[in-house]
């Protein structure tokens, strides 16, 4: 018996084995419909339908067993065929990645067009904002992706998250700046110190904040920006100092400037974030696989 034969097998038990009900639901004669499940029962040697004066009453015991696996098969034929289908059409749709500018900058400049061009069916929608509008947007189910650092407040059970990149926060200035000598620095060397730092609309920002206020340390800040390359530019012909991402100095390699790391420390950690739900497109796997397939390949 063929898939064909099973759903006609399916729909008389589904007809309440009314035989002309069944037959017009499926556009096939009556007589033929009844030759189709005799000749399968004659070549089985099984009776799948319990018979009263040659109308059909109900399953034998071995026909429920049959329906049930029948139902089993028509169900997995039609999710091959889906399958199917969906593998030979391109990726088509919109995705609206959230990113703040400086990750965007530092991380993704090569990713994003890379994508755009290899998949010109696909819409990438970049949202530029700060870490704590990207929250809300994320939070909110209108964003599929967001790039974010971590730490940050997501409440468990909101989004799954995938480490893209680690780094750390590092202290970028003039080589003539006294602080230059130093090999590491400590952060209680920034007190009284003019600093050059995002502004409060990054993750950064606050970062640095409770590390001032930890470490009991009162430095200047004379510049908030949210531009980093104007940040790390800032330090080149002055005595301030930027603090940013150690990867931003792989970027942009500015003369006369110079980087110290710290002796302790602020991890600068870069977060896929991806909303829960049950169920995600194939276009939402695919994106995702692709990003975090870039970052893996970049460790």
């Amino acid at each position: 018996m063929d898939i064909k034969n099973l759903e006609y097998f399916v729909e008389i038990v589904n007809s309440k084995y009314n035989m002309s009900v069944a037959s017009k639901k499926l556009n096939i004669s009556q007589p033929a419909l009844s030759a189709i499940i005799r000749n399968f029962e004659t070549e089985e040697n099984i009776r799948l339908f319990e018979r009263y004066s040659g109308r059909l009453q109900n399953l034998t015991p071995s026909g429920e067993i049959f329906y049930k696996n029948a139902l089993m098969l028509i169900e997995n034929y039609k999710n091959m065929l889906s399958e199917l289908r969906e593998s030979s059409v391109q990726y088509k749709g919109k995705v609206r990645i959230g990113i703040p500018p400086l990750v965007l900058s530092a991380c993704f400049s090569d990713i994003i067009p890379a994508m755009v061009l290899e998949n010109p069916d696909i819409e990438f929608e970049i949202v530029e904002q700060g870490a704590y509008e990207l929250k809300k947007l994320l939070i909110s189910k209108n964003l599929d992706f967001a790039v974010l650092l971590q730490p940050i407040d997501i409440g468990p059970g909101i989004t799954h998250e995938y480490l893209l990149q680690k780094s750390e926060l590092t202290a970028f200035m003039s080589s003539d700046n006294p602080l230059a000598k130093s090999q590491k620095i400590c952060w209680s060397q920034l007190d009284d110190q003019p600093l050059a730092i995002f502004d409060n609309t990054f993750m950064i920002h606050h970062h640095l904040m409770t590390q001032f206020h930890v470490k009991g340390v009162h430095p200047k800040v004379r510049i908030k920006s949210s531009q980093w390359d104007f940040l790390l530019f800032s330090t080149k012909k002055t005595n301030l100092v930027a603090i940013l991402p150690s990867s931003i100095n792989a970027m942009l390699n500015v003369p006369n400037v110079v980087e110290r790391p710290f002796h302790e420390p602020i991890p600068w950690r870069v977060m896929l974030h991806q909303p829960q739900k049950n169920l995600y497109s194939r276009l939402e796997k695919y994106v995702l696989n692709l990003i975090l397939d870039y970052f893996n390949s970049k460790r």
